[in-house]
């Protein structure tokens, strides 16, 4: 992938603050919005639940996902030809070590401050996906598809 493609999917990542989680659990689908943060490279996504959700459970049986995260609410209503959708295919890696959990609950908290207390709920899960591949929509037509193995 072309690294002018890589940075604009960083830079959308970045500038973005809601994603779109779809899970599955035999072989059924469940989507969820959720607030996300991510590390500097934009390599692994982070999120927060409570550990009795269905998103949750599923991830536990089924560690693959999917994230959309795009650029349709700033767009305007009657334009969306210039809306980008970033389709992230990915990974589910439970965070069992207590440092890092505070490292994504502070990451989470520090983007999304007015979530703060849910983000400190001891019932809550941080969550951390292993961006695998990207496809990144420009318009309805132009798509770039890319792996991060590639980089």
């Amino acid at each position: 992938m072309d690294e002018n493609i890589r940075e604009k999917i960083r830079v959308l990542i970045r500038a973005q603050n809601t994603c779109v989680l779809a899970t599955a659990s035999e072989n059924r689908p469940h989507c969820s919005l959720m607030a996300y943060a991510t590390n500097s490279s934009c390599d692994e996504i982070y999120l927060m639940t409570l550990n009795e959700s269905r998103k949750y459970q599923n991830m536990c049986e089924n560690s693959a996902v999917s994230l959309l995260i795009d650029t349709r609410q700033d767009r305007l209503k009657s334009d969306y030809t210039e809306t980008m959708a970033l389709t992230v295919s990915g990974r589910f890696d439970r965070i069992t070590k207590d440092t890092e959990r505070e490292r994504v609950r502070k990451e989470l908290s520090l983007k999304h401050p007015g979530l703060k207390d849910f983000f400190l709920n001891p019932e809550g899960e941080p969550v951390k996906i292993i961006i695998e591949s990207y496809l990144l929509l420009e318009g309805p037509t132009k798509a770039h598809y890319g792996a991060v193995s590639e980089s």
